[in-house]
Order: structure tokens, then sequence, then C-alpha cells
């Protein structure tokens, strides 16, 4: 399933990219969005406000489409 059609405050593994571009994955890569990472959605709309690791990130779908997940 793909993050932006996850449901929020659940907890997710991702299990891959799917970028049309090297520059795509490695500016998601950048933030932490790395398969085998765990994964916590806490809002879904606007945008997509997950916890990864330690920290809070906000990500558009357009980015949320991008990454896929598992739960």
């Amino acid at each position: 399933m793909k993050l932006s059609d996850a449901v929020a405050n659940n907890t997710y593994i991702i299990s891959s990219l799917s970028c049309d571009n090297h520059s795509d994955t490695l500016r998601i890569s950048a933030l932490g969005f790395i398969p085998g990472s765990k994964i916590k959605l806490l809002q879904s709309s606007p945008y997509k406000i997950c916890v990864i690791g330690s920290g809070k990130i906000a990500i558009s779908d357009i980015m949320a489409d991008m990454i896929n997940v598992k739960k």
C-alpha cells in the first residue's frame, strides 16, 4: 500500500520506494524514508505527518505516493 492511502495513528514499515528518478529517491531517503524503517502516521490531511525515529516530518501526497508501506 502507498503511504498516501495509509490510515492516521497507525504504525507501518516502509517496504520500498517507487520514485520516477534518482533525485527523488535521494531526497526521500535523506528525509529518513528508508526501506525497513518503522514510521507512524500521525495525520493524513492536508499533509502527511510522520514520526520517523525521534523526529516528525510533513510530506505532500505526491511524495507519499512514492513510499510503499506495510503493516
